[in-house]
This record gives structure tokens, sequence and C-alpha cells, in this order.
């Protein structure tokens, strides 16, 4: 009993939503935007909310395999500032700008270089495959300021400043809606103009982000702190790649979901568009929950106090499996108007409607693989969330080989939504693993 009132002790649950809440804003910001862009593009033509979709998926690909700059950015600086480690926390911060850009130009010609063969394992449509290409050659050129405020994010999450993470994503995105509203619908430069304004937000996010880092910076001690940039450069390298390994498993099978269903016809891909939006808004809304826990379990992981990191961890998951049933009855009541809201196309919105059943259930189901990742990215235990999402892949695509076939795009869906559930329950079997300080 003495443990189960620990565990509903409202101060964790207070300490927990102060971080949350901002992280919440700032993060369903995000696919709003999306929303928005589908929004735009939906009432314009099929094959253009297509090629947002692919163009989306592939930058969200090779941008989000390098979002453990984020992740590790967040745990490492978490870690620092627990134990007030500023010396280290400058240290982190040089190193990971300096890797993040360098890996922001090499991916820019990469892109440039592969990008039509990509295309054509998404679609075999030529207007599509037209209006996706031109979006990427684009939209890449933002590349530097992405992977830049992916630090920034980090930083600012890790060093318990989420309301200035808020205000600065805020930024980024309503500058973002404004842009695409004026370029896209007033300009009517469609697609185009989506493209531009998201470049050019992107940029002036990262001008106001490091304006947010210097202000925020604590003032070191040692003015003669010098960095190694190159054993730097092989620390955070080793370090992240098993979160490499694990946000490339988890985007391509994103992309694989996107090219299957493209090839299920232009009216399914519209569809499925629609609905991953919508899955984004869940898991980014949720992230939330799961940011408080990465910041508040690392600040305790460095001064290894195991009963403060369960009790985090324990009462963090319980306020994020309240709010997915908040948003199961929310999308339950509310989806055909959330649908039509997005798309006046009759042919997407009858589709769409078809499958709105696995966005309905996937809060419940999905959710305890968000909030596990934050537990375990507070802890570090990176190379335990490298072998849970392996091992999910597998059978992940086992799924679709079974399924597709058979079911076709419920199939797919299905084998998604296990996708997700395998993430959380293989990491709940390593709980114990996250206050193992060796």
């Amino acid at each position: 009993m003495h443990n189960i009132k620990e565990y509903i002790n409202f101060k964790n649950y207070k300490l927990i939503i102060a971080i949350a809440i901002p992280m919440i804003i700032s993060n369903i910001s995000t696919p709003i935007l999306g929303i928005v862009d589908t929004s735009i593009i939906g009432r314009i033509s099929i094959e253009q909310i297509g090629a947002i979709a692919i163009g989306s998926s592939l930058l969200s690909f090779v941008y989000f395999c390098f979002s453990f700059f984020r992740m590790g950015t967040t745990g490492l600086i978490a870690q620092a500032w627990g134990i007030n480690d500023i010396n280290n926390i400058y240290r982190i911060l040089k190193s990971n700008m300096f890797i993040a850009f360098l890996c922001s130009l090499i991916c820019i010609p990469l892109i440039l270089i592969f990008k039509n063969f990509l295309l054509d394992i998404y679609t075999t449509d030529n207007e599509i495959h037209n209006h996706a290409s031109l979006y990427l050659n684009i939209r890449i050129f933002g590349a530097p300021a992405t992977f830049i405020n992916f630090i920034i994010f980090g930083f600012l999450l890790g060093s318990k400043k989420p309301w200035e993470l808020l205000k600065l994503v805020l930024f980024i995105n309503l500058l973002n809606i404004i842009l695409d509203l004026y370029l896209g619908l007033y300009l009517s430069m469609n697609l185009k103009g989506i493209a531009f304004g998201t470049l050019i937000s992107e940029f002036s996010g990262m001008l106001l982000g490091l304006y947010y880092v210097k202000r925020n910076l604590p003032i070191l001690k040692d003015k003669n702190i010098t960095i190694n940039i190159t054993n730097n450069i092989f620390k955070i390298i080793k370090s992240n790649t098993n979160l490499f390994v694990r946000t490339s498993l988890i985007l391509i099978s994103i992309l694989m979901f996107t090219a299957i269903g493209s090839r299920l016809g232009n009216t399914i891909l519209a569809a499925n568009a629609i609905l991953i939006m919508l899955q984004m808004f869940i898991s980014y809304s949720l992230d939330g929950f799961a940011q408080a826990a990465e910041v508040l379990i690392g600040n305790e992981f460095s001064k290894k106090n195991k009963n403060k990191i369960i009790k985090l961890a324990i009462s963090s998951t319980i306020i994020s499996f309240i709010f997915a049933i908040i948003y199961f009855l929310i999308f339950y009541l509310f989806i055909d108007n959330i649908i039509i809201l997005m798309t006046s196309i009759n042919s997407v919105i009858f589709e769409t409607q078809n499958y709105a059943i696995w966005i309905i259930v996937s809060p419940l189901i999905s959710f305890l693989s968000f909030q596990m990742d934050g537990i375990f990215i507070g802890a570090n235990k990176t190379r335990i969330m490298r072998n849970t999402v392996i091992i999910s892949f597998i059978i992940f695509i086992i799924s679709l080989c079974i399924l597709v076939p058979f079911y076709e795009n419920n199939g797919l869906w299905l084998s998604f939504i296990l996708f997700l559930f395998l993430r959380g329950v293989l990491l709940v079997t390593k709980f114990k693993e996250i206050y193992n300080f060796n």
C-alpha cells in the first residue's frame, strides 16, 4: 500500500506535467502543420496529396535517421545538467553542432543523386513522381537548419527549458503555415509554395533557436576550455549508433508502409497520407510525456537515484495512458468530421473512412512505445532500444508478407499497428534495466 501511495504522489505528476504541457503543444503543432499542408493540397489534386506524402516520407527518413541528435543531446544534457557539469554541457553542445552540420551537408548531394531511384520505388505514376521530385529539390536544402534545430531542441529540453522550446517550435510552424497559405494558395504556387514556405521557416527557426541557446547557456567557469572535436566525434558516433539503427528501422517501416500503400492505388495512397498525419498527431502529442520522462529520468540517472527513476517512469506512463484514452474517445466521436476537414475529394473521404478504425484504436495500442522510448532515452539505454526495434521490425516484415496479400490495406495497417505495439511491450519486459547504472 505504501508503494501505491508513492506512485500516485501528485508532486511527481505536477513535475511531469510542467514539462509535458509545453512539449505537447509544441509537438502537436508539427502534425497540425502537416494537416494544414494536406488540407491545402487536398483541395487541388489527388496526385499532389500523394506527392507530398511521398516527398515528406523520404525527407522524414533522411532527417529522422539523424534525429538521434535530438534524443542523444537531450539525454546527455539532462544528465550533465543534473550534476551541474557545465564544462561537459559545452562539450556536448559544440561537438553535436559540428557533427550535425557536417551530416546535413552530406545529405544534400546524396538526396539529389538518388532522388529518382527512391521515387521509382514509391510510385509508377509520372505525375506524382514529378511533383514529388520538385518538392524534394526545394526541401532538401533545409537540411542544415533541420539538423542544427535537432541539437537546439535537445539542449532546450535537456536543460529544462520546455517553454523556450515551445516558443521556438510555435514560431517555426506558425510561420510555415502563414507562408504555406500565402505562397501555396494566395500566390497559387501550390506544392512548390508549400516547399518554399517550409524551407524559409526552418532557417528562420534556426536563427531564433541559436539565440535561445546562447541566452540559456550557464556561465562557463573554465574560460580556457578546449574541445577535441576528433575525440568527441568518435565518442558521439559510438554512443549514438544504437539510436541511429533504431530510428532508421522505424522510418524504414514508415517508408515501406507508404510504398506498399502506393501500389494499392492513388486513392488509397491519399487516404493513408491523411491517416498517417493523424497518427503523427497521436505520436507527437503523447511524446510530450515521454520527453518529460527523458529529462527527469536523465537528471536522476546521473545521481543514481533508483527509487526516483522508478517513480517517475511509472507516473509518466500512467499520465500517458490517461491521455491515450482521451484521444481514443476524440477520434471515436469525431473522426468523420476530421476527415472532411482535411479533404473535400469525395473518393478520398470515402476511402479514408473505410480505414479510420485503425486510427481510432491506435492511441490505446501505441502509447506505450512512445512512453518507453522516453524512459530508456533518459537512462541512455540505447542498446536495448535498438534490439527491441530490430525484433519488432522483423515481425513487421513477416506480418506484411502474410497479411497484405490477403487483406490489402487493412493488412498493411494491422502490420503497422502491431509494430508499434511490440516496440512498447518489448521495452516493458526490459524495464528493470533502466536503473542499471553500470
